[in-house]
């Protein structure tokens, strides 16, 4: 039987020892030294967990699937497997089949790591794991709409604002808070895409007006991130 991810135990992760990682985190590009093993960096939170292979090239020959990166990296946090979704290049990784050579992904990369928003609320309250997948949740999709817009407005809405306002001095920091905004706002449009609203004309209609908002949100922090850009540009050829 093959071992994966690890030099000792099959399916290991552990924290990067990188302390920054200036990519984004949906680049293909590698990073790897053709003599050692493959691996996958995996973003949560505001850490990354780097995801071993077994042996150098295993990537390139088909020996990876997307299931295989994700059953490790919901082993490494104590969580369920399909309690995480995994996002690269701004895309779901849903098929846990997918060879990540086919998919255009290479040792290095990195990937992003978003643990379901039920399971997070459940465990801030300290709900048991079995008693937190029978939770009643929202099924009416114009509540659910109105719940991801309304979180997405109390979570970001204060961080956009001290983003805009007083961003950080340093430029890699402040690419970091943009970086991450990015993401909390991609996990809210995701978020709004996984509600039904299949022969429900308001729910679509509420849904399109909760996406633009998002959208707005967004506009927001690239125009402020571009704006810096352009003031530090210009104090530079002064």
């Amino acid at each position: 039987m093959r071992r994966f991810f690890g030099y000792a135990a099959p399916e290991q992760a552990q924290p990067s020892t990188n302390q920054k990682h200036n990519s984004d985190y949906s680049t293909s590009h590698h990073y790897a030294d053709d003599s050692k093993p493959d691996h996958i960096l995996v973003k949560h939170g505001k850490q990354f967990l780097r995801v071993d292979f077994s042996s150098p090239g295993d990537i390139a020959k088909g020996h990876a699937s997307v299931g295989d990166v994700r059953a490790t990296t919901a082993r490494f946090l104590g969580l369920g497997k399909d309690d995480i979704t995994l996002v690269f290049g701004g895309k779901k990784l849903l098929n846990d089949k997918e060879k990540l050579v086919n998919l255009k992904i290479a040792s290095g990369a990195r990937m992003l790591a978003i643990v379901s928003k039920h399971w997070k609320a459940n465990e801030a309250v300290g709900v048991p794991r079995q008693q937190a997948k029978k939770a009643a949740v929202p099924t009416d999709p114009i509540e659910r709409i109105d719940n991801v817009l309304n979180a997405a407005a109390a979570e970001l809405v204060p961080k956009i604002d001290q983003f805009v306002t007083s961003p950080p001095a340093d430029a890699s920091d402040k690419s970091d808070e943009h970086r991450i905004l990015s993401e909390l706002i991609l996990q809210r449009l995701f978020a709004l895409d996984e509600i039904d609203t299949h022969e429900n004309p308001e729910a679509r209609r509420r849904r399109k007006e909760a996406v633009n908002k998002l959208h707005e949100y967004q506009a927001q922090v690239d125009g402020a991130m571009s704006t810096a850009d352009t003031s530090e540009t210009s104090l530079s050829s002064c």
